[in-house]
């Protein structure tokens, strides 16, 4: 397993924006064979922040997500919603072991 945790800021005019696209996104990727989760969570203490909680089978999987036409769309329609750049940060599952996905 591989899990990429994606760190957004989006600006508060955007908002309505890319809660759809993001939303869309998420749904799509739910879709695909190396996704095993995907989720949006907005920051409750600050409403405009969002991190995006992905879970692959493997490394292939999520090079494979980037070449989706809905991540296409994502990077067209919902990342101009967004402050600054994305920040990833790639990790392993130690516990529980990937049986559980």
């Amino acid at each position: 397993m591989l899990i990429q945790v994606v760190y957004l800021e989006v600006q508060p005019e955007k908002l309505d924006t890319f809660l759809a696209e993001a939303a869309a996104n998420a749904r799509a990727s739910l879709s695909e064979p190396g996704v095993a989760r995907f989720d949006l969570l907005q920051q409750t203490d600050a409403p405009a922040k969002f991190m995006l909680y992905e879970v692959y089978r493997s490394a292939e999987a999520l090079e494979a997500h980037r070449h989706t036409e809905h991540f296409k769309r994502w990077v067209e329609k919902g990342v101009p919603t967004l402050v600054g750049d994305r920040v990833r940060v790639i990790y392993r599952n130690i516990e529980p072991g990937d049986q559980n996905w």
